[in-house]
């Protein structure tokens, strides 16, 4: 059996979940970053802020696996098609596979763990000891972009 064949079986045919998922006791970190006027999140759909903190803790903090109890945060269906792109593209990217996708189950898992860690650190460059967190995630994103 060829290594693409071996790679090719490890992931099964699944169907995504309804709901994406976050951890329960965190569900206060996305309410507070959406809701106190302090943040650059204030009034942010949850699916914008959830892909944000994906994608951030994709750079900053890592994949955290999903603990205790679970949260349903927003319908699937209420990611727009270019979300889905990156949820993809960074499940693609951990894998190191394209078979990837036709387990899309685990592809969301993925990017539910990246945002658990991201939320975490997002809120905490947020409401830490910085001053202006809205300048300090712009020069971040500036430097990942141009680097």
């Amino acid at each position: 059996m060829s290594d693409q064949q071996q790679q090719s079986e490890k992931y099964e045919e699944t169907e995504a979940r309804r709901d994406v998922h976050i951890e329960k006791e965190k569900r206060s970190l996305y309410t507070d970053l959406r809701t106190k006027e302090t943040s650059p999140f204030y009034e942010v759909d949850l699916h914008d802020l959830f892909t944000f903190a994906m994608a951030y803790g994709r750079r900053k903090a890592g994949s955290v696996e999903l603990d205790g109890k679970e949260h349903a945060l927003f319908g699937r269906s209420s990611l727009r098609e270019e979300q889905e792109g990156v949820i993809e593209a960074i499940a693609v990217r951990e894998e190191r596979s394209l078979d990837v996708l036709r387990d899309e189950r685990f592809v969301y898992e993925i990017a539910e763990e990246y945002a658990n860690g991201g939320i975490e650190k997002l809120h905490g460059r947020v409401f830490g000891p910085e001053d202006d967190a809205l300048s300090e995630l712009t020069m971040e994103v500036v430097e990942e972009y141009e680097g």
